[in-house]
């Protein structure tokens, strides 16, 4: 429970908001004030669904279908507004704790509890299915444990998002929807029943009967596999393996899970101490939040002369009742009913005597027939008539007599054909019972051989899963190798151009070395030392065997001789390391005026007789 928002509106139709209770799908759900002080569920659609026109009229539709669902077991719808502008829908509010919270926070419920609770959604399913609704979403979440027993919420309204744009997917919850719910074939009551037994081993358990997981293994896992039920206590375990049934003639109606459970010991300690007080501490919770919201007197209703503290009263054993109501009407959401009403033995939370509704009624499309204590029901989707009345091995009590059912799909959960005449009630409950038993034993080896196979599939699966990790970071360090060997071929290619390119002549460079080649300003005294350095070579050392050079610097004809000599050597080294630089960094245009200077020097001292 929130505070609102500065967003969130201060009434939705008569009703005023107090707090934020969550999100889900289809809207905001926030705990609100009815006029007479009545604590309330508000469920205000999102505005972009509410722009679809047949999400409004399926909305509308299945508004009006939940409205004739009793709310003994379930929180009923007591308004809504369908035509306006942001349809929305209001429900008693319950104080209770989900079912899920409830198992999170204290462990899996005992047995007694878990046969309250299976008892207490049985009879909220037959009441759901009797309008012809389906709820497609039972799941802990949507299980409320009340003071005064369990309750069922959101039933029915899901099928109004079936369809639009905004939710075009599978609804449901992975682990508590049924095969054909999650292959997205056309759905029948018998859906519901198996999420039911999936929630009964959930609460006996403290996880679902196929584990947890995502979405693809939960659908290949509810397809294909076995639940496990080996948590769930024995004497439910054979109920909750015949709701679980893949094929859904195999699956007991509400009617015939209340014939099964018999009368259900209930009151106000069916919850364990732990989780009843953490019921109580959201009855004071909605309490404090209703008493701290001041009456405005809003639509002309006198609320000052209310004490809204008083929404559930101090009445034991009916707190959370009168939350349940609609205006000004507790009738649906009494604790035990009056004397004059005879419940039946299948109701949990009455203590009613006589012959009560037989659960076994045909189930019909949104048509409230009467209950007939021997009237046969169709199971989904076989088409065998039952009789509700056969006597149940696991009970003391009887339930009458009657012809036999050829083909019974249930004979297995009522521990064999039912209402055989003439047989021997004890010997038919020992042979029952040692079937029973044998069916336990083979069940158990089934399991355990599914769980051998499952570990050792997980088992492949873990190594498979080791080998692709190593394959995939061999590859990584494969990939990376590569990398850091190009990077540093194309670092060393890139150095080497730009060495090039540092080290390349231009032609700047080579006009430059012009005056140096033309000017004989080197070239004279390179010229004499050259010519001075070879007389003394050929004549002072014994190196020198052949003709003496000699040299006479003072003459004309020496001068011209070291000058020419000059221009040889200077001109052709500088064109000489100007070429190689220029063929090293690829200048064409270098190498060619570097040999059109060397070829032009070499002609010139040839003509002028250098070479003679």
């Amino acid at each position: 429970m929130g505070p609102l928002e500065s967003t969130d509106p201060d009434r939705i139709g008569r009703y005023r908001l107090i707090a934020r209770l969550g999100a889900g799908g289809m809207g905001q759900v926030f705990l609100g004030r009815s006029a007479g002080g009545r604590a309330v569920a508000i469920k205000r659609i999102h505005p972009h669904m509410a722009t679809d026109a047949a999400f409004r009229e399926r909305f509308a539709r299945e508004v009006n279908a939940a409205r004739q669902v009793s709310g003994a077991f379930t929180a009923p719808v007591i308004d809504a507004g369908p035509e306006d502008e942001v349809p929305w829908l209001v429900t008693s509010y319950v104080p209770s704790l989900p079912l899920d919270d409830a198992v999170a926070a204290h462990g899996p419920l005992p047995e007694p509890t878990v046969r309250v609770l299976a008892a207490g959604l049985a009879e909220a399913l037959a009441e759901i299915h009797r309008v012809g609704l389906i709820h497609r979403d039972l799941k802990p979440g949507n299980v409320l444990l009340a003071e005064d027993g369990p309750r069922v919420i959101d039933f029915g309204i899901a099928r109004a998002t079936d369809g639009t744009a905004a939710t075009q997917s599978i609804i449901g919850t992975p682990g508590f929807m049924s095969p054909e719910q999650v292959q997205g074939e056309t759905l029948t009551p018998a859906s519901d029943l198996f999420a039911y037994g999936a929630v009964l081993a959930y609460a006996a358990g403290g996880t679902g009967p196929f584990g947890e997981g995502a979405m693809p293994t939960m659908v290949m896992r509810i397809i294909s596999s076995e639940p496990d039920l080996s948590r769930v206590p024995e004497s439910l375990r054979h109920l909750v393996a015949a709701c679980l049934s893949k094929d859904v003639r195999g699956r007991p109606t509400p009617g015939e899970i209340l014939d099964y459970l018999g009368e259900v010991p209930a009151g106000a300690a069916w919850l364990p101490p732990a989780v009843m007080a953490g019921v109580q501490e959201q009855v004071a919770t909605v309490n404090r939040a209703l008493s701290s919201a001041e009456p405005t007197g809003a639509h002309g209703r006198g609320e000052g002369s209310a004490d809204p503290t008083r929404v559930w009263g101090a009445v034991a054993g009916g707190a959370a009742g009168a939350a349940a109501g609609a205006w000004g009407d507790d009738a649906a959401t009494r604790v035990t009913p009056p004397a004059a009403q005879d419940q039946g033995a299948t109701s949990v939370l009455g203590q009613g005597q006589g012959q009560g509704y037989a659960p076994t009624q045909q189930y019909g499309a949104g048509q409230a027939q009467g209950y007939d204590a021997t009237q046969q029901a169709q199971p989904y989707g076989a088409g065998q008539g039952h009789d509700s009345t056969r006597r149940m091995p696991a009970q003391d009590q009887g339930y009458g007599s009657g012809a036999s059912a050829p083909n019974d799909p249930y004979a297995d959960l009522y521990g064999g054909r039912r209402g055989a005449p003439g047989a021997d009630a004890e010997e038919l409950r020992r042979r029952e019972y040692e079937r029973h038993q044998e069916q336990l034993r083979a069940q158990q080896e089934r399991q355990e051989q599914e769980r051998r196979r499952q570990e050792e599939y997980a088992a492949q699966q873990r190594r498979r899963h080791e080998e692709q990790v190593e394959h995939r970071r061999r590859q990584e360090a494969d990939r990376a190798h590569r990398e850091r060997v190009r990077a540093e071929q194309e670092a060393a290619r890139r150095a080497q151009a730009e060495a090039r390119e540092a080290g390349r002549p231009s032609l700047w460079s080579f006009a430059k070395l012009l005056p140096l080649l033309i000017l004989p300003f080197i070239q004279i005294p390179l010229g004499y030392g050259a010519a001075l350095a070879w007389e003394w070579f050929t004549t002072e050392t014994d190196v020198w065997n052949g003709s003496v050079f000699v040299f006479e610097p003072l003459s004309m004809d020496g001068f011209w001789h070291a000058t020419m000599l000059g221009y040889f050597i200077l001109n052709n080294l500088v064109s000489l390391e100007f070429l190689v630089r220029s063929l090293r960094t690829s200048f064409v245009t270098g190498a060619v005026l570097a040999l059109g200077v060397m070829a032009a020097t070499n002609g010139l001292l040839y003509s002028f007789g250098f070479w003679g």
